[in-house]
Protein backbone atom coordinates (compact mmCIF):
# COMPACT_ATOMS: atom_id res chain seq x y z
CA UNK A 1 0.00 0.00 0.00
CA UNK A 2 2.93 2.43 -0.18
CA UNK A 3 3.67 5.00 -1.19
CA UNK A 4 -0.24 5.57 -1.17
CA UNK A 5 -1.10 5.20 2.28
CA UNK A 6 1.36 7.61 3.60
CA UNK A 7 0.45 9.98 0.77
CA UNK A 8 -3.30 10.11 1.26
CA UNK A 9 -3.87 9.02 5.29
CA UNK A 10 -3.24 13.03 5.95
CA UNK A 11 -6.55 13.57 3.77
CA UNK A 12 -9.08 11.23 5.20
CA UNK A 13 -10.03 10.89 9.08
CA UNK A 14 -8.79 7.90 9.99
CA UNK A 15 -6.06 5.60 8.51
CA UNK A 16 -8.79 2.91 8.27
CA UNK A 17 -10.67 5.63 5.70
CA UNK A 18 -7.49 6.24 3.97
CA UNK A 19 -6.54 2.37 3.50
CA UNK A 20 -10.38 1.64 2.46
CA UNK A 21 -10.16 4.38 -0.67
CA UNK A 22 -6.50 3.09 -1.76
CA UNK A 23 -7.85 -0.51 -1.50
CA UNK A 24 -10.96 -0.07 -3.66
CA UNK A 25 -8.97 2.00 -6.36
CA UNK A 26 -6.48 -0.47 -6.24
CA UNK A 27 -8.37 -4.07 -7.41
CA UNK A 28 -9.98 -2.16 -10.46
CA UNK A 29 -9.53 -3.87 -13.95
CA UNK A 30 -10.41 -3.17 -17.77
CA UNK A 31 -12.40 -1.96 -18.67
CA UNK A 32 -12.85 1.00 -16.15
CA UNK A 33 -9.41 1.35 -14.10
CA UNK A 34 -9.59 5.03 -14.14
CA UNK A 35 -9.99 5.40 -10.25
CA UNK A 36 -6.54 3.28 -9.66
CA UNK A 37 -5.01 5.53 -12.24
CA UNK A 38 -6.14 8.67 -10.72
CA UNK A 39 -4.95 7.79 -7.57
CA UNK A 40 -1.39 6.67 -8.97
CA UNK A 41 -0.81 9.81 -11.27
CA UNK A 42 -2.35 12.16 -7.84
CA UNK A 43 0.32 10.91 -5.46
CA UNK A 44 2.90 11.10 -8.93
CA UNK A 45 2.54 14.64 -10.17
CA UNK A 46 1.94 16.21 -6.58
CA UNK A 47 4.86 14.51 -5.32
CA UNK A 48 7.36 15.58 -7.75
CA UNK A 49 5.98 19.24 -7.00
CA UNK A 50 6.95 18.57 -3.27
CA UNK A 51 10.18 17.38 -4.26
CA UNK A 52 10.90 20.22 -6.01
CA UNK A 53 12.16 22.85 -3.50
CA UNK A 54 15.33 20.78 -2.84
CA UNK A 55 16.73 21.38 -6.31
CA UNK A 56 14.56 24.74 -7.00
CA UNK A 57 13.80 26.17 -3.99
CA UNK A 58 11.41 29.55 -3.77
CA UNK A 59 10.38 29.01 -7.33
CA UNK A 60 6.88 28.05 -6.33
CA UNK A 61 5.19 28.70 -9.91
CA UNK A 62 7.50 25.61 -11.24
CA UNK A 63 5.31 23.53 -8.42
CA UNK A 64 2.18 25.14 -9.41
CA UNK A 65 2.83 23.34 -12.60
CA UNK A 66 2.63 19.98 -11.42
CA UNK A 67 -0.35 20.65 -9.68
CA UNK A 68 -2.31 22.10 -12.50
CA UNK A 69 -0.39 19.25 -14.34
CA UNK A 70 -2.39 16.78 -11.84
CA UNK A 71 -5.65 18.64 -11.97
CA UNK A 72 -5.69 18.68 -15.57
CA UNK A 73 -4.55 14.89 -16.08
CA UNK A 74 -7.58 13.87 -13.74
CA UNK A 75 -9.71 15.43 -14.77
CA UNK A 76 -9.29 13.69 -18.46
CA UNK A 77 -8.99 10.67 -17.05
CA UNK A 78 -12.03 10.97 -14.96
CA UNK A 79 -13.99 12.13 -17.90
CA UNK A 80 -12.14 9.49 -20.28
CA UNK A 81 -11.20 11.55 -22.30
CA UNK A 82 -8.53 10.48 -25.42
CA UNK A 83 -7.98 13.93 -27.40
CA UNK A 84 -5.31 16.25 -27.22
CA UNK A 85 -5.26 20.03 -25.87
CA UNK A 86 -8.47 21.74 -24.28
CA UNK A 87 -5.80 22.09 -21.11
CA UNK A 88 -7.45 25.32 -19.43
CA UNK A 89 -10.78 23.44 -20.07
CA UNK A 90 -9.84 20.76 -18.27
CA UNK A 91 -8.71 22.53 -15.15
CA UNK A 92 -11.66 24.73 -14.98
CA UNK A 93 -13.51 21.59 -14.94
CA UNK A 94 -11.26 19.69 -12.80
CA UNK A 95 -11.70 22.59 -9.98
CA UNK A 96 -15.58 23.45 -10.50
CA UNK A 97 -16.57 19.49 -10.46
CA UNK A 98 -14.74 18.19 -8.04
CA UNK A 99 -13.46 20.51 -5.00
CA UNK A 100 -16.29 20.82 -2.36
CA UNK A 101 -17.63 24.23 -1.04
CA UNK A 102 -14.80 25.13 1.52
CA UNK A 103 -12.21 24.53 -1.21
CA UNK A 104 -14.07 26.41 -3.95
CA UNK A 105 -14.10 29.49 -1.41
CA UNK A 106 -10.84 29.19 -0.45
CA UNK A 107 -9.51 29.54 -3.97
CA UNK A 108 -12.41 32.11 -4.63
CA UNK A 109 -10.63 34.32 -1.99
CA UNK A 110 -7.36 33.26 -2.11
CA UNK A 111 -6.51 36.45 -4.61
CA UNK A 112 -6.79 39.80 -4.65
CA UNK A 113 -6.85 42.29 -7.63
CA UNK A 114 -3.89 44.78 -6.77
CA UNK A 115 -5.23 47.65 -8.83
CA UNK A 116 -7.92 47.30 -7.35
CA UNK A 117 -6.94 46.23 -3.72
CA UNK A 118 -10.57 47.63 -2.05
CA UNK A 119 -12.38 45.50 -4.22
CA UNK A 120 -13.26 42.06 -3.32
CA UNK A 121 -11.44 38.83 -4.02
CA UNK A 122 -10.92 38.00 -7.78
CA UNK A 123 -13.38 35.08 -7.14
CA UNK A 124 -13.49 31.25 -8.52
CA UNK A 125 -13.76 31.61 -12.28
CA UNK A 126 -10.72 34.40 -12.72
CA UNK A 127 -8.66 32.39 -9.48
CA UNK A 128 -8.67 29.40 -11.44
CA UNK A 129 -7.69 31.45 -14.64
CA UNK A 130 -5.41 32.63 -12.84
CA UNK A 131 -3.49 29.51 -11.65
CA UNK A 132 -3.78 28.65 -15.31
CA UNK A 133 -1.92 31.96 -16.66
CA UNK A 134 1.04 31.41 -13.89
CA UNK A 135 1.02 27.47 -15.03
CA UNK A 136 1.50 28.65 -19.26
CA UNK A 137 3.68 31.31 -17.84
CA UNK A 138 5.73 28.63 -16.69
CA UNK A 139 5.44 26.16 -19.75
CA UNK A 140 5.70 28.98 -22.61
CA UNK A 141 7.88 31.18 -21.31
CA UNK A 142 10.33 29.79 -18.87
CA UNK A 143 9.34 32.15 -16.09
CA UNK A 144 9.13 30.41 -12.56
CA UNK A 145 10.64 32.58 -10.06
CA UNK A 146 8.26 35.71 -10.45
CA UNK A 147 4.69 34.88 -8.32
CA UNK A 148 4.91 33.81 -4.89
CA UNK A 149 1.96 32.64 -2.43
CA UNK A 150 1.37 33.79 0.94
CA UNK A 151 3.91 32.60 3.03
CA UNK A 152 2.04 31.64 6.44
CA UNK A 153 3.19 34.89 7.68
CA UNK A 154 1.58 37.28 5.40
CA UNK A 155 0.07 38.04 1.69
CA UNK A 156 2.47 38.15 -0.87
CA UNK A 157 2.00 41.57 -3.43
CA UNK A 158 2.79 40.15 -6.79
CA UNK A 159 3.22 42.31 -9.75
CA UNK A 160 3.15 39.83 -12.85
CA UNK A 161 0.23 39.44 -12.34
CA UNK A 162 -1.11 42.50 -10.08
CA UNK A 163 -2.46 40.39 -7.48
CA UNK A 164 -2.02 40.01 -3.53
CA UNK A 165 -1.99 36.87 -3.04
CA UNK A 166 -3.69 35.62 0.32
CA UNK A 167 -3.97 31.52 -0.38
CA UNK A 168 -0.71 29.04 0.48
CA UNK A 169 0.79 27.11 -1.78
CA UNK A 170 0.46 24.42 0.80
CA UNK A 171 -3.30 25.19 0.56
CA UNK A 172 -3.65 24.84 -3.32
CA UNK A 173 -1.47 21.33 -2.80
CA UNK A 174 -3.90 20.25 -0.43
CA UNK A 175 -7.26 21.60 -2.53
CA UNK A 176 -5.89 19.90 -5.92
CA UNK A 177 -5.21 16.06 -3.65
CA UNK A 178 -9.32 16.44 -2.08
CA UNK A 179 -10.33 17.16 -5.91
CA UNK A 180 -8.31 14.64 -7.09
CA UNK A 181 -9.64 12.00 -4.23
CA UNK A 182 -13.31 13.57 -5.44
CA UNK A 183 -12.30 12.53 -9.03
CA UNK A 184 -11.35 8.99 -8.24
CA UNK A 185 -14.12 8.48 -6.12
CA UNK A 186 -16.57 8.84 -9.37
CA UNK A 187 -14.85 6.13 -11.05
CA UNK A 188 -15.34 3.19 -8.40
Amino acid sequence: MEPWRSFYVPFFETADDAEQFIAACEPKALPDIAAKIIMHQAQRLVSISDDLPQIRPHQEPLRLLFLLMCAENVSKLQQGFTGEGQSRAHVRRFFSQFLCQADRDSISNGFTDNNHHLLPALGFDRAVDLLYDLRCDVVHEGNYSDFAFHDSTMPMVNTNPNVITEIRLGDVRSIVVRGCIAAAETRL
